[in-house]
């Protein structure tokens, strides 16, 4: 069974400090997608692939509201939470370093703001068949560019990764964010010399799908130097690839103290029962004989699949713009669920939309493509397009939205005209505003649109 060779972790403590204007302090992961939070569609993704329990790291001070949030959802997952200190500058490293000791075996690592057309059956039979260390999920980036971005306009820089790889064997040989260089992209002569099928892209997306052997997380709990799995442990890994392992002298107990951080080669260095097990594999690894004790790989997805992680506030509203046509992909669910059945909908004009629990949406409005979320309000000769409403938003009579993001509990008042707009929660914007490409908050100071 799936859930038995391998434990399954949703990191869900990110503080989403590139959505202030959207946030203002609630928990990322609770943001809507469609008709549910971000998080639920890599728990729904687990449950899918036959998972029954999962570990969640959240912040300590968010779980009461999480935990709430997806118990109204009855998912069919055991959920086990580990919570991290929300005033301490924990990294994705650091969530998995304090919950070490709940793991027990391989694992499986997701983001919860990954949202992604995944079969997870292939890459993990993938990740035994290679006897990896580490494997990484990526997929073609840019889909999100079709999308305007609401709000101030800005230069907009999209984040690229640098990912080097193998083209015939798909070994993972180097990984960096481009940002961490200024023009020229360093490599070592070793890498190149050893690996002449290299290739480095900057147009695949990291999706933070990982799966990884258990002692990579023995490794990481003695190394507190490492903070971040993508920027930090990764990397480190991927480098140790170059390296021989290191002979440890015998009957020298000072030297194998000294190594117990540094060597990584003393985690993934295998007992002669591991030796035993893989003989009797049933998978072929002939080359294996030959290869690295430390094994990483990239594992490609379909070009056709979608796939995005929302880390910024154009990804946000690309997810919701896009939810519609891959939903059933994504989740696994029929368009019908796209709508609350406690919603109360009169209008006979609208497509593409998800509506969530305890909407109304009065008769004589256009409605299309957009996301209202729960509790929201939406009165009569109103036209909404192509826009985000958070949980408890009203809207007026009269009142044209057109690509905008409205946080929760606002209030549009009757008139208005809203184009290209960030409106902040609880924002209360006045009757017959027009306003376009602006952000709109209650939040003290000038934030910057990313």
């Amino acid at each position: 069974m799936v859930q038995q060779e391998f434990q399954a972790v949703v990191l869900a403590a990110g503080k989403g400090t590139r959505l202030p204007e959207i946030l203002e302090g609630r928990p990322k992961c609770l943001l809507p997608v469609g008709p549910y939070p971000m998080i639920w569609y890599p728990l729904n993704l687990l449950q899918r692939h036959g998972f029954t329990e999962v570990l969640v790291v959240v912040q300590e001070t968010e779980k009461s509201e999480i935990q709430q949030r997806l118990d109204r959802l009855q998912l069919k997952l055991k959920l086990d939470y580990h919570t991290v200190r929300a005033d301490s500058e924990c990294g994705t490293a650091d969530s998995l370093r304090q919950a070490s000791d709940k793991i027990k075996t391989d694992l499986v690592v997701l983001s919860c703001d990954s949202l992604i057309e995944v079969k997870l059956y292939p890459l993990l039979s993938k990740f035994r068949e290679l006897d990896a260390s580490l494997q990484m999920f990526v997929l073609e980036a840019g889909k999100d560019q079709d999308v305007v971005i609401p709000g101030p306009k800005s230069k907009y820089k999209a984040e690229k990764d640098l990912i080097g790889y193998d083209r015939t064997t798909s070994k993972l040989l180097f990984m960096a964010s481009a940002s961490d260089f200024e023009e020229t992209v360093k490599l070592s002569g070793h890498l190149l010399r050893t690996n002449p099928e290299l290739t480095i892209s900057s147009s695949l997306l990291d999706a933070h799908v990982y799966v990884m052997k258990k002692w990579v997380v023995d490794y990481l709990a003695v190394s507190d130097t490492i903070s971040a799995v993508k920027g930090e442990l990764l990397p480190h890994i991927i480098k140790k690839q170059m390296l021989q392992p290191q002979s440890i002298p015998e009957g020298d107990p000072d030297v194998n103290v000294n190594l117990k951080v540094d060597n990584v080669f003393q985690f993934a260095s295998t007992t002669e029962m591991d030796e035993k097990i893989d003989r009797a594999s049933i998978f072929n690894k002939e080359k294996k004989s030959i290869t690295h004790p430390i094994r990483c790989y990239v594992h490609f997805a379909d070009p056709s699949a979608f796939g995005l992680r929302i880390n910024n506030v154009r990804s946000f509203l690309a997810c919701n713009l896009k939810i519609f046509e891959h939903f059933a992909a994504l989740t696994g669910l029929t368009d019908r669920e796209l709508v609350s059945p406690t919603a109360t909908i009169k209008s006979t004009q609208i497509t593409k939309c998800a509506v969530g629990d305890m909407t109304t949406i009065s008769e004589k409005t256009s409605l299309s493509a957009n996301v209202i979320a729960n509790g929201c309000t939406v009165q009569s000769k109103t036209r909404i397009n192509g826009s985000v409403l958070m949980d408890g938003v009203t809207v007026e009579e009269n009142v044209v939205i057109d690509n905008c993001i409205v946080g929760e509990k606002a209030t549009i008042k009757s008139g208005c005209i809203l184009k290209n707009c960030l409106i902040g929660p609880q924002f209360v914007v006045a009757a017959n505003s027009k306003k376009e490409n602006v952000y709109l908050s209650n939040a003290d100071g000038f934030m910057t649109i990313d």
